[in-house]
């Protein structure tokens, strides 16, 4: 499994992508990043399974992204996305790791990536799961970034982590009886 890690350079000004199996980051622009969620999250949200049912593909694309991020199947791991302080590799040149175009194919199955660099192309080969991941972890980022992009991200993809199940725990009020001792006294 392809593992990513996205961070915000504020001196750059640019968003970085690590792809760690090899150890490889790529750099992208606002104006590379507007065209990963506009017509790219488009081409993504159309190709969700599902459309034979009737539902528009932004909401079939929201239950998708629900299931990525809240269901396991049998035999693989739970999906993990951590927010931490990460820098780019050592090696990583702003320049030379720079996005410089984008092609993307999307299916029913997967989705395909290539970022062209000076550097030369950088190829992921996502499953549906694997790319609700990393375009989680891009929206993350792009929170931190604050860049406030023209075309905002959809609501599945800015809504809360936190199963729904877990939200209503979370918003349960407090026993009013949690200072008395246990036993009444």
């Amino acid at each position: 499994m392809t593992t990513t890690t996205f961070g915000y350079h504020a001196t750059q000004d640019r968003i970085w992508m690590r792809v760690h199996d090899r150890d490889v980051t790529v750099w992208f622009t606002r104006r590379m990043v507007r065209s990963i969620v506009g017509p790219m999250l488009k081409l993504f949200e159309d190709s969700t399974p599902g459309s034979q049912g009737g539902a528009a593909p932004r909401a079939r694309a929201s239950i998708e992204h629900q299931l990525s991020l809240h269901e396991v199947a049998p035999g693989q791991r739970p999906a993990q996305i951590r927010a931490g302080h990460e820098t780019p590799s050592a090696s990583s040149d702003p320049q030379e790791s720079l996005c410089t175009r984008i092609t993307t194919q999307a299916t029913a199955q997967g989705v395909n990536l290539n970022f062209e660099t000076e550097a030369g192309p950088l190829v992921l080969n996502l499953s549906r799961k694997g790319m609700h991941l990393w375009y989680r972890g891009l929206a993350m980022v792009l929170k931190q970034a604050n860049w406030d992009l023209p075309e905002g991200l959809p609501e599945w993809l800015r809504a809360d982590m936190t199963p729904p199940a877990v939200q209503a725990l979370l918003k349960r009020p407090l026993p009013t009886d949690l200072d008395e001792p246990p036993d009444g006294r």
